[in-house]
C-alpha cells in the first residue's frame, strides 16, 4: 500500500470511493460529481493536505482536509474520511494520519478538528484512540419552513458582502467549520446575505446558500430578540427555497433559544446530532 496526498487524484475516482465508503454509513449518502466539486469549493478542501491510501495505484481510502487561520491558530479540518469496505479493519485511518501529520507540523498546524455523528460509537472510539476529544455537541435541523404572522416593522435587504464585525456582535455561539467566517469569506457570490432592519437599524442577519438550501449563519441583536426578526429572515429564505426543504446544520446545543426558535418558530426538526472533536498537534 502507498500513502500520498490527493493533489493528482482523479475526482471521478475519488467520487467512486467516497460513495462506496458512505453507502453503509450510519446515515448513508451519495454525492454526484457536481456535489463533490461544490463540497471541495465551499469547504475550501486542500488536496495537498488531503491524503489517500492506494493499492496498485487504485484509491482505497482517503481523508479530505481543509485549513484556516483563526484566533492565532492554524486549524486543520477533516472534511470526510472514507475507506472501501474490504479495506476496513487494517488501521488505515491511523496510518493516513501518521503519513500527513509531519506535513501538517511542518506548516505549523496547531489543531485537528472533525465532526462525527453522535450515535457512530465505533468512529468516536477510533478518533478518541487517535487522541481526539469531544469539544461540543452540534444539532442539525431540516424541514419545510412554516411561519407565523408577518411583522411589518421589520424590513429585509440583500447585501453583497459580509460585515463580520457587526455580525459577530449578535452571536451567542461560534459557528462550526463549514459555517465559519474564514470559510464563507471570499465566497460571497455563492450566498444570499440578508440584513434585517427595524427603525432603520441593523438588528439581524442571515447567510443562506440557495443551491444547497442551507442556512450557514443567522443571528439577531440581543436587544431585539423575540420581536419576529428571525422569523422575517426565514420568510425570505422560505421564498428563496421555493417551499422546498431547508437545513440549518451544526447549531451548538448550548444555545437552547436557537434550537427552540428553529423548531417552534420555523417548523424545522432536529434530525441529527454530531460531536465536534479536536486534537492538539
Amino acid at each position: 500500500m502507498e500513502f500520498k496526498n490527493l493533489e493528482l487524484v482523479d475526482l471521478e475516482e475519488l467520487l467512486l470511493v467516497f460513495n462506496t465508503s458512505f453507502s453503509d454509513y450510519v446515515v448513508p449518502f451519495h454525492l454526484s460529481l457536481e456535489q463533490l466539486e461544490l463540497k471541495i469549493a465551499l469547504e475550501k478542501i486542500d488536496m495537498k493536505l488531503s491524503v489517500g491510501v492506494f493499492e496498485s495505484d487504485k484509491l482505497q481510502g482517503f481523508i479530505l482536509q481543509a485549513w484556516k487561520e483563526e484566533n492565532g491558530q492554524y486549524i486543520i479540518y477533516n472534511a470526510g474520511t472514507g475507506i472501501n469496505p474490504e479495506y476496513r479493519g487494517k488501521g488505515l485511518v491511523r496510518k493516513m494520519y501518521d503519513f500527513i501529520l509531519p506535513v501538517l507540523k511542518e506548516k505549523n498546524a496547531d489543531v485537528l478538528t472533525l465532526e462525527v455523528i453522535e450515535r457512530n460509537n465505533p468512529a468516536i472510539r477510533a478518533y478518541e484512540n487517535l487522541g481526539f476529544q469531544i469539544a461540543r455537541k452540534l444539532l442539525c435541523f431540516n424541514g419545510i419552513v412554516e411561519l407565523k404572522e408577518k411583522n411589518r416593522e421589520i424590513s429585509i435587504e440583500e447585501m453583497d458582502n459580509f460585515q463580520w464585525e457587526v455580525f459577530q456582535s449578535f452571536w451567542d455561539i461560534t459557528p462550526s467549520w463549514q459555517n465559519s467566517n474564514a470559510i464563507l469569506t471570499d465566497r460571497e457570490k455563492r450566498y444570499k446575505i440578508l440584513r434585517a432592519y427595524k427603525n432603520q437599524q441593523l438588528v439581524g442577519y442571515a447567510v443562506y446558500n440557495p443551491v444547497a438550501r442551507k442556512v450557514s449563519q443567522i443571528a439577531v441583536d440581543k436587544n431585539y430578540r423575540r420581536q419576529g426578526i428571525g422569523t422575517e429572515l426565514f420568510r425570505i429564505i422560505e421564498k428563496l427555497s421555493g417551499g422546498q426543504v431547508v437545513s440549518v446544520n451544526n447549531v451548538d446545543d448550548t444555545s437552547e433559544n436557537t434550537s427552540a426558535f428553529l423548531e417552534k418558530g420555523v417548523g424545522l426538526k432536529n434530525w441529527l446530532s454530531q460531536f465536534e472533536m479536536n486534537k492538539e498537534i
